[in-house]
């Protein structure tokens, strides 16, 4: 059997994501017809549709993109790897491909739960199982190449990346464990035990709203874990394509990457300690600098621990810009991309979060308080921050980078390069105005614009790798 090579499971990743993309209005369209309102028993606060379709649009094919681009860049899938490089070629070359179509077409007909006797549902759930599969390859493979690199450097790079799969890992069984509870229930047995035992002292009562609690509490742990740890991920998978920690880069640019290494690295930890504790213990999340009502105002202190994570990116970023200078770099299209995707980001999820969440007494906290008058604006900022710079922007930069691997270069460079800038910005703009000043389809349209920009820049980069990319491109370290 002839392995795929990196290069076909990039395009295939980039493929169904675009593919899956184009269907979002079909999609939106026959939903309410098939699942009116539907929630999960068991998290009825949580919008299964939107939810279980965006794994498999964005979610399934950005992890598996990942994988492969970080199998090709540091040459994991070699036979001087061993066992692990083995592990990494069934895992992701074989596997990957497999998961992306599971978790796809399981996304576009998991309408609920029970749908088609749950066969959409189960075929997603494999390619989760798949997912799993591909970090422990991820983790050893990476464990092994610390061991052999010899600069600290490579082994801080190989480290980080083991570490931060692992964690990714952990996330994933807390959304493993929050899914059993969405089909079975507290069953068996000593899972109802459990939840009675862990809850009650906070509680003071054990019936459904006790494991709906729970369940939307380990839920909650699962996404909000799994996203910043991946986008640290993509922060390092950066420095290292850039060469931030080279020989031959400056003190200063090598200082900083460090430092926001650190940073990220320590913030991750207290993330996944407080998601644990409040996911599947009864920890209850506090409320700094609170004000209002019931000190309704304030920034939860999850909030503060993930945002910490941005602020050990945020050092990466001004390295990164110190590079691009020192290089001569900054009118490169795809820098200048790059960079204002990561600017983005922290202007739509801690700049905007956070002035949101000490203003919920207007925004209405997350729907606790339904009557709020910017009850409706809290709504679409949350699907907003989700969707455009949780999901979106970290598959554009994981896109970038993947296409300055594959030496993408003359015109094409600068075309993908500006539709990528251009669709980012005017998503962004529309965006914000919708979630924040002004609820109007027009601007929803306005976004898909963007959208379609940065859909057309993507397909002219899977054009020229297919075209002229190489199997599997590495990065030569100096």
């Amino acid at each position: 059997m002839k392995i795929p090579t990196c290069k076909f499971v990039l395009v295939w990743a980039f493929s169904w994501a675009l593919g899956l993309t184009a269907l979002v209005p079909i999609v939106n369209y026959l939903t309410p017809l098939l699942n009116p309102a539907y929630n999960n028993a068991y998290t009825p606060d949580v919008y299964w549709r939107l939810v279980l379709y965006w794994h498999g649009m964005i979610f399934m094919p950005l992890i598996i993109s990942l994988s492969a681009l970080g199998c090709s860049i540091f040459g994991l899938y070699k036979e001087e790897m061993g066992f692990p490089g083995r592990l990494i070629k069934e895992s992701i070359l074989i596997g990957g491909p497999i998961a992306i179509v599971l978790a796809g077409i399981g996304g576009l007909f998991d309408i609920y739960d029970r749908f088609i006797f749950g066969i959409p549902l189960w075929t997603q759930i494999t390619a989760f199982l798949i997912g799993d599969e591909i970090a422990i390859a991820l983790i050893v493979a990476f464990i092994a190449k610390a061991f052999k690199a010899r600069l600290s450097s490579l082994k801080i790079i190989y480290l980080f990346m083991a570490y931060a799969v692992f964690l990714t890992l952990i996330s994933a069984i807390l959304g493993h464990i929050a899914g059993w509870i969405t089909w079975f229930g507290p069953w068996p047995s000593f899972v109802a035990s459990y939840i009675n035992q862990t809850m009650y002292p906070v509680l003071g009562f054990y019936n459904v709203t006790t494991v709906i609690t729970w369940t939307e509490n380990v839920t909650s742990s699962h996404s909000h874990l799994m996203l910043p740890v991946i986008m640290a991920g993509i922060v390092v998978l950066v420095a290292y394509v850039y060469g931030l920690l080279g020989t031959s880069i400056s003190r200063r640019v090598k200082y900083l990457t460090y430092a926001g290494i650190a940073i990220m690295a320590g913030a991750m930890l207290a993330a996944t300690v407080i998601y644990i504790i409040s996911g599947v213990g009864n920890y209850s999340i506090p409320t700094l600098f609170s004000s209002g009502p019931n000190d309704i105002n304030g920034l939860a202190m999850d909030d503060v621990i993930t945002g910490t994570i941005g602020w050990g990116a945020l050092l990466i970023l001004v390295a990164f810009i110190g590079y691009a200078k020192a290089n001569r770099r900054l009118n490169d299209p795809f820098i200048i991309s790059l960079i204002t995707a990561a600017i983005l980001i922290y202007l739509t999820i801690p700049v905007t979060g956070y002035w949101i969440e000490f203003h919920e007494t207007f925004y209405g906290a997350a729907g606790a308080l339904p009557s709020a008058p910017g009850a409706a604006f809290d709504a679409a900022y949350t699907r907003f921050h989700q969707d455009f710079g949780f999901f979106l922007l970290p598959a554009l930069i994981t896109a970038i980078v993947t296409f300055e691997v594959f030496r993408i270069s003359g015109r094409d460079r600068v075309l993908i390069g500006y539709l990528f800038t251009t669709g980012e910005i005017i998503s962004f703009i529309a965006g914000e105005l919708y979630s924040m000043v002004f609820i109007s389809q027009s601007l929803l349209i306005l976004a898909g614009f963007g959208l379609a920009l940065m859909a057309v820049g993507g397909i002219m980069g899977i054009r020229y790798i297919i075209k002229y990319g190489t199997a599997c491109p590495e990065i030569p370290w100096s």
